[in-house]
């Protein structure tokens, strides 16, 4: 059963009990009600959660829109990517391994690094 069913079964029991109150008291209840309505917020929504309370409502985004609340993440992410990747210059790096006083299959070697592991804790 949902909230209109439930209302809907509730209401004939709340209007026979309005007929027999007074004018006294249904102008308290009506006070009482309005207090306790403007005490409720309906929490605020972005992104399918529910953050915190407010006086705004709920917010509901489509599709296209969640889709456009990422974008600038995307973008930043591709850029920095693009920039790690343009960044290396391969000639470079091979002019300079080729100019060094040892040849590049010693900086494979593990015997040679860990020599040299030693030769830096003495």
């Amino acid at each position: 059963m949902n909230e209109k069913e439930f209302a809907e079964r509730v209401k004939p029991w709340l209007e026979r009990g309005a007929s027999q109150l007074g004018e006294m008291q249904e102008t308290r209840l009506r006070a009482a009600r309005l207090r306790a309505m403007d005490a409720y917020r309906e929490p605020v929504r972005v992104l399918g959660l529910a953050l915190s309370h407010g006086t705004v409502e709920t917010l509901n985004y489509t599709v296209w829109q969640r889709a456009l609340l990422f974008l600038p993440l995307v973008i930043l992410l591709a850029t920095l990517a693009f920039k790690s990747v343009g960044d290396t210059d391969l000639g470079e790096l091979d002019a300079q391994l080729l100019t060094q006083e040892l040849p590049p299959d010693a900086f494979l070697d593990q015997d040679f690094r860990s020599w040299l592991g030693n030769k830096s804790q003495l």
